[in-house]
Order: C-alpha cells, then sequence, then structure tokens
C-alpha cells in the first residue's frame, strides 16, 4: 500500500508541476487539428463545411476581441473614459440632442421613400406602421410622459433588423443558412420519437394518412428544452443575452431588466425569460412589468418553431419575426406605459443572471427534458379545449346567422370582418383584382381574430389549410406569419398573470392593471413587425 501511495503522490506532484502547461499543449494542439481539419473540409467540398467555417470564424473574432481587442482598449481606458464624458456633456444640450433626432426622422424618412417608390403595398405598409404608433399613443395612460428615444430607436432597430435579414442578399443567405440549419437540427427528434412511438409517430402514406401532432412535432419541445438547459448550465445562453442586451439599452436607453428580458424572449422564449428574469422582478417598476409582460405576449419559444413549420410557416418568417420584434415591444410598451419612476435596475453592470442548480451536463438533460412534458401537456389540453370551443362557437353562430338568412356565417368570418382593417393597413394582399385582394386580405383578418380570440396555434393550423387549398398568396403568407407569431391572446393573460403572481405576489396588483394592455402593445408589436417585413 505505501507502495501505490508514493505513486499517488508522484503523479499528484507531476500533475501540479507540470498539469497546466500540459493543458495548455494539448489545448494548442486541438486547434491546431481544427485547423488542419478544417482546411481540408473546404478543399474536399466547400459547401459542406461553410457551418464549420462560420464557426471557426465566430471563434477567431472572440479571440481577437479578448486576447488583442480588449488588452488595447484597457490600455487606452482613460482616454476612452475623457472622450465618453466629453460627449455625455454634450448630449445633455438640447440643440445637440434636437439636431442629431432631427437629422435621424430626416435620413429615415427619405430612407421610406427610396424603399416604397414605385411600390403602392409598401406605402400602404408603412401607413399602417404609424397607425399601429398613434393607436398606441391613444392608449397611453400618460401620453405627456412619453420618452421618444426608445420609441425612435425601437422602430430603427427593427428596420435594421428587417433589413439584414430579409434585404440585404448577404443577410438573406446567412439567415436562411441559419433556418435550415435550426430546423435540420430539430428534425434529429424524430429519432427519438420513431423509436418511442413507432409507426404511430411516422405512419405509412396511405389515404393521405398524417401523424398525430401529438406524437410527431410536440416532442420537440422535449428535444429543445434538454438542450437549452444544457447550454444555460455552461453560459452560452447567458454570454449571448448580455450582449444582446447591452445592444438595445445602448440604443433604446431601457433598463436593464427591460432590455436583458427582451433578448431572452428572442432566443428562450417568453416563459423560460420570466423564470430567467424572476429575480429581478421585485425591484421593478410598474412600467418594466409592463415591458415583462409585453414580452409574453410579443414573441414565441424556439422549442414551438418545428409545431408552426409543420402547419407551413416559413422559418425565415419565424425567426425573424421574433428578432424584429423584440424592440418592437419595448417601443410599444414605453408608449402605453411611460417610465414615471425612478428605475434600481438601470445599469447592465448590476446584473449578474443565476445560474441553474445542476451539477453536470447529464442532470441539465434529464431536468430540462422532464420540464418540457409539463409544457407539452399544457399545450394539448389547451388545444382540446379551444378547438371544442371554435367548433361550439361556429355551430352556435351559424344558427344564429341562419335564423336571418346567412348560413355562412362562422366565428372566422365574423372575427375577420372585425380585423379586416388592422390586416388591410398592414398591406397583406398584393392581389391586382380588387375582389381577390379583399378576400385575401378577409383570410389574414380571420387568422388574426383567431389568434387574439383563441391562441396562435390555431391560427397556424388554419393558415395551413388556406395554403393547401390556395387562398392566401407569398405575400399574404408572410403577413400572416408575422401576425401571428406571438403569444397576444385572451388566454394568454390568465397564463401570465399565474405565472407571474407565483413568482413574485407582492406585484400581483400591477400585473391585473397591465396585463390586459399589455396583451394588446404585444399584439400591435407583432402587428408593426408585418408591416416591416
Amino acid at each position: 500500500m505505501n507502495g501505490l501511495q508514493r505513486v499517488y503522490d508522484s503523479f499528484q506532484s507531476l500533475q501540479k508541476q507540470y498539469g497546466p502547461a500540459a493543458i495548455k499543449v494539448l489545448l494548442a494542439a486541438l486547434i491546431l487539428a481544427l485547423h488542419i481539419f478544417l482546411g481540408l473540409a473546404i478543399v474536399h467540398n466547400f459547401k459542406l463545411s461553410v457551418a464549420l467555417l462560420c464557426f471557426m470564424s465566430i471563434g477567431w473574432l472572440a479571440a481577437i476581441y479578448y486576447f488583442l481587442l480588449n488588452p488595447a482598449l484597457d490600455h487606452f481606458s482613460p482616454q476612452i473614459d475623457a472622450f465618453s464624458a466629453s460627449i455625455r456633456q454634450l448630449w445633455k444640450r438640447t440643440v445637440v440632442r434636437g439636431i442629431v433626432y432631427i437629422a435621424l426622422c430626416a435620413a429615415f424618412v427619405v430612407f421610406l421613400i427610396i424603399i416604397t417608390s414605385g411600390s403602392w403595398i409598401r406605402k400602404v405598409s408603412i401607413g399602417g406602421l404609424l397607425f399601429y404608433i398613434i393607436v398606441s399613443i391613444f392608449l397611453s395612460n400618460n401620453p405627456s410622459r412619453i420618452k421618444w428615444r426608445p420609441v425612435v430607436w425601437g422602430v430603427l432597430l427593427q428596420f435594421v433588423a428587417g433589413l439584414l435579414v430579409l434585404r440585404w442578399s448577404v443577410g438573406q443567405v446567412a439567415f436562411k443558412f441559419t433556418s435550415e440549419q435550426l430546423v435540420r437540427f430539430l428534425e434529429y427528434t424524430s429519432n427519438g420519437t420513431n423509436f418511442v412511438f413507432g409507426f404511430v409517430a411516422n405512419p405509412p402514406i396511405i389515404c393521405g394518412m398524417d401523424a398525430p401532432f401529438s406524437f410527431s412535432s410536440l416532442p420537440i419541445i422535449i428535444y429543445f428544452g434538454a438542450i437549452t438547459s444544457v447550454l444555460f448550465h455552461y453560459g452560452v445562453i447567458q454570454f449571448i443575452l448580455v450582449r444582446v442586451a447591452w445592444l438595445m439599452q445602448y440604443t433604446m436607453g431601457t433598463t436593464a431588466a427591460e432590455s436583458l428580458n427582451a433578448a431572452a424572449c428572442i432566443f428562450i422564449g417568453p416563459t423560460e425569460a420570466a423564470v430567467l428574469m424572476r429575480f429581478a422582478l421585485p425591484l421593478m417598476t410598474s412600467s418594466e412589468l409592463m415591458a415583462a409582460l409585453t414580452c409574453g405576449f410579443s414573441s414565441i419559444s424556439g422549442s414551438l418553431f418545428a409545431a408552426y413549420i409543420s402547419f407551413g410557416a416559413c422559418p425565415n418568417y419565424l425567426l425573424a419575426a421574433n428578432v424584429m420584434s423584440a424592440p418592437a415591444l419595448l417601443a410599444v410598451s414605453k408608449i402605453m406605459h411611460p417610465e414615471t419612476q425612478k428605475s434600481r435596475q438601470k445599469d447592465m453592470t448590476t446584473f449578474k443572471l443565476p445560474k441553474g442548480s445542476e451539477t453536470s451536463a447529464l442532470e441539465c438533460l434529464s431536468n430540462g427534458a422532464v420540464q418540457a412534458v409539463w409544457f407539452i401537456f399544457a399545450i394539448i389540453a389547451s388545444l382540446i379545449v379551444f378547438l371544442a370551443l371554435l367548433a361550439l362557437l361556429d355551430s352556435i353562430i351559424g344558427t344564429l346567422g341562419g335564423m336571418v338568412g346567412y348560413h355562412d356565417l362562422t366565428f372566422n368570418v365574423l372575427v375577420g370582418y372585425l380585423f379586416f382593417p388592422l390586416a388591410y393597413i398592414m398591406g397583406a394582399s398584393d392581389a391586382t383584382d380588387p375582389d381577390a385582394k379583399i378576400a385575401e386580405t378577409l383570410k389574414v383578418a380571420q387568422l388574426m381574430g383567431s389568434k387574439t380570440v383563441l391562441n396562435e396555434f390555431i391560427a397556424y393550423q388554419q393558415m395551413s389549410g388556406m395554403i393547401m387549398r390556395k387562398e392566401i398568396g407569398p405575400r399574404a403568407q408572410m403577413i400572416a406569419t408575422y401576425a401571428l407569431c406571438g403569444y397576444s391572446n385572451f388566454s394568454q393573460i390568465a397564463s401570465q398573470l399565474a405565472m407571474y403572481g407565483s413568482m413574485c405576489p407582492q406585484k400581483k396588483a400591477v400585473y391585473a392593471k397591465v396585463a390586459f394592455k399589455s396583451m394588446i402593445a404585444g399584439g400591435i408589436a407583432c402587428f408593426m413587425t408585418a408591416c416591416i417585413a
């Protein structure tokens, strides 16, 4: 035993003496091998190696920032601080701020004139954007206290995001590649569902037989939830959130709490974002809580992407909508509920996102998967109830309509008429024939109504049927996908109140006061995104 102890002690001594150097050598060898592999992959098949090249480029940019740029910035920090202080002093002058804002507005107007020239439908969409901003002002509880910096920058960031992912050719290619990889990543779930559920999850193509939704699309939520838990455990999600939140705070002037919550909604979804930000809820002002609840009404969870895609929604549009709605929701919430209190969570440096209680990646996978199961049960239950309720409403409305000679009257037709003006000012249809344009716009309005009164699942399912029957064209599909991409419906109000009330009971009165207005703000944010698209 003494011999074994001496060997063990010698090994420990060598490890302490040469361990750090050995780790550095192994890391350098791994990086070198990775670069050699990348070179061979590019020579063999460049198209297949694009993904690895992108990841390597991100790694190189991060290395350049941390090892070269960051130390250089630290070296010149006194000069940078002095320059920043002089800029802040200059910005305090009303004349300077006025000149900058006038110049930005003028440049924005010129930009709008350029992109809408020769296209009447784009002019209609821009008019719709202005209409929704004006409606938000009318619904504001304190119009005289509105700060226009979040509003102006929110709309500008929406346009910038739209240009990058929808108009710029390089951005289009990159975003399309990202969405394709996301869909491919989510499709790996089929390996697990086919093993567990057998042919039920992947039935033979006989007489139009299709896989049940609960066995084919919903299990993706389990897979996505498990992977998200692992990324959160290793700090990847926190790293991305802080950077995106800093950008929104720096440009829009929103507080750290609002910016982090909006950034989290982009990447992990509104429910997960609320849980992530629960530590900040007790200190939030009523305006910040309004923004937090609006996040829950204007974005969707990434785990549900595959479900919506299975209904015919374009993955590019879904991803773009989630990104573009983040600044919009902050802009609308700051119009409808301006900040009148002093925030205690302004600075990003005061925030330290909490880590999970898990101790390993395997534990994260297990806990993330189990937590997602309850989410699936909630979706199944709500779908059963709302589809049954929709059938009941159709029956009642059809019976009442038949009494006065309107035998084709249904719930969808009724809400379509109610939402028709909102769909029309978004430029939902580009059909040249007036009758076809009205019919197509009415279909989009029906989807918007179903989403608001019932939920977005029902609306996307109805959109799938419209696409199969060719009742809506490509532009109408795009506008509908953007407009439906959010949880702004009446049933979500109860879910939001229950979730936030359980996490911070002392703020229940504030939640109840702003919940309905938050739902309206979330819907307006989605509709603004559709106008810009």
